[in-house]
């Protein structure tokens, strides 16, 4: 079988669940990226590490670029694999180079730069669209999470309707996720180690970003609580450094008698489980968000923003809600409807895993990503 290297960033190590299914497959696979080799290390799955800079920086990215097409041509793996913006165009150009016959690259969604459409943003966009031009032609299959994203593409002459494929995101494992459900005992001690009441539980979790709704989430929790509706809500992730789109620890603090932060946390599936449902206010232009599946996954209803990848996850009425973006009135109003109607969440819960588990399970994407590889390496076969 074909060696597979994933090329990321610094978080290429969510990739691991999908390398380790694809070994099961018989593919020889390794991975790429700009952070640690600890959690590869554990899955014995070989790593090299490259320097890459998450900013603007031409030099950088030509160093990065050069690393990538040396490791290429030193190691020759069958397929190179590229996950994220910069790393979908670099190491897919520095594959081409170094004559790596399979190059694949996943587009993770459209950012930030296409989430906002303030000037700076708005100028840069005709040069992504000119770099994605190149890597698309330097790929053998470019794949897309979501449809809006494909169709973005494809209108723009950006890729060819014969060299893209969509797969849903990189998938969860639905029984795992199932089977690391903690039981009742140990759901009652965390819940009287947070001092959470009987009310039901409502919870957001992602990095503290504007573009993830953070705000929104914050204010529609301040409404419906001065507004006497009975609920709980939590907000779970790390304080971010990210200037101007961070989320200050100010106002997050400002919200203290409506919103119990928890910071960044390893229990996040028992967070989950002691939930009612799950909020994910994003107006950020993702792929397909992993927290999301995750929730789906173990039965909550989905409350998330009428965006590209959100909507992928969520039809809105069977598994969950969705709301306008940016609004905290909207998303105050959904929260309260769900609320207000246990018997329609418990339905909602239970249609958002079956959703889950038929379009998103870990093995379905592997098989599919499979398929790619074989279709990449089928040119030089």
């Amino acid at each position: 079988m074909p060696t597979v290297w994933h090329v990321g960033g610094e978080d290429v190590s969510l990739r691991i669940p999908l390398l380790k299914q694809l070994r099961t497959r018989g593919f020889d696979v390794g991975a790429v990226g700009s952070e640690k080799p600890q959690a590869f290390d554990a899955a014995e799955i070989p790593y090299w590490h490259y320097p890459l800079h998450r900013g603007i920086s031409p030099l950088a990215d030509r160093r990065a670029r050069a690393r990538l097409r040396d490791l290429f041509a030193a190691h020759r793996p069958d397929v190179v694999h590229a996950f994220d913006t910069k790393p979908a165009i670099l190491a897919t150009l520095a594959a081409r180079d170094a004559r790596i016959p399979g190059r694949v690259r996943t587009i993770t969604g459209m950012g930030y730069l296409f989430s906002t459409n303030a000037f700076p943003f708005r100028m840069l966009r005709p040069l992504y669209c000119r770099m994605q031009r190149r890597a698309s032609s330097a790929a053998g299959v470019t794949v897309f999470q979501n449809r809006d994203d494909r169709e973005y593409f494809r209108t723009r002459r950006m890729v060819s309707t014969d060299s893209d494929a969509l797969i849903a995101g990189s998938g969860v494992d639905v029984d795992q996720l199932l089977a690391s459900r903690p039981d009742t005992d140990t759901l009652s001690r965390l819940k009287s180690e947070l001092n959470l009441d009987d009310r039901p539980i409502v919870t957001m979790i992602a990095r503290l970003v504007r573009h993830k709704g953070v705000i929104e989430y914050l204010e529609a929790a301040r409404q419906l609580t001065r507004g006497g509706v009975r609920a709980q809500f939590l907000l779970v992730g790390p304080l971010a450094s990210e200037g101007r789109q961070a989320v200050p620890k100010s106002a997050i603090e400002a919200a203290s008698d409506c919103v119990r932060w928890l910071g960044r946390r390893s229990d996040v599936v028992s967070l989950l489980a002691l939930s009612s449902m799950f909020v994910l206010p994003s107006y950020y232009r993702e792929g397909v968000p992993r927290v999301l599946l995750e929730a789906g996954a173990l039965g909550l209803p989905l409350i998330t923003t009428d965006m590209p990848g959100c909507r992928d996850v969520v039809t809105s009425g069977e598994n969950g809600l969705l709301v306008e973006p940016r609004s905290s009135t909207a998303l105050a109003e959904a929260i309260a409807d769900l609320l207000a109607d246990p018997v329609r969440r418990d339905r909602m819960g239970r249609a958002a895993q079956r959703r889950i588990a038929a379009g998103f399970d870990l093995r379905r994407v592997a098989d599919e990503y499979a398929a790619v590889y074989e279709r990449s390496l089928a040119p030089a076969a």
